[in-house]
């Protein structure tokens, strides 16, 4: 997506981020198709934990992903590189505006741990 701006942190968790983006009425299937595509060839970058690209529900034409790299050096490659280019080169047309990028910090405890099962009050046991 967009290269980052200054606030961009790294920390024990790596890189997290979500980008989002708003294709242009009636280009809401290219652009879906464009990330798709593009979705296999970040996931098997260096260092990218997890790409995993969404559709708004109530608003088709708004695209979100959520984003994980190692750390800083990872996710620099991953703007620098020429997938990243061809990718936001071919996307450029589709959308509205440029791509929002909200970076992320973990909170103690999360990183991706799951939850214990929950039991409803007054269940079978």
């Amino acid at each position: 997506m967009n290269s980052p701006d200054s606030l961009t942190r790294s920390s024990s968790t790596g890189v997290a981020l979500i980008a989002t983006f708003t294709a242009i009425a009636g280009h809401e299937d290219a652009a879906a198709q464009l990330l798709a595509d593009y979705t296999s060839a970040v996931r098997s970058e260096p260092g990218c934990i997890q790409f995993e690209p969404y559709r708004d529900a109530a608003t088709p034409s708004r695209f979100v992903v959520f984003e994980r790299y190692e750390d800083e050096s990872a996710f620099t490659d991953h703007l620098n590189s020429q997938v990243n280019a061809i990718f936001n080169h071919a996307l450029a047309p589709h959308v509205a505006g440029a791509s929002e990028l909200q970076f992320l910090d973990s909170l103690p405890g999360g990183g991706g741990h799951t939850l214990p099962s929950v039991h409803a009050a007054g269940g079978d046991e």
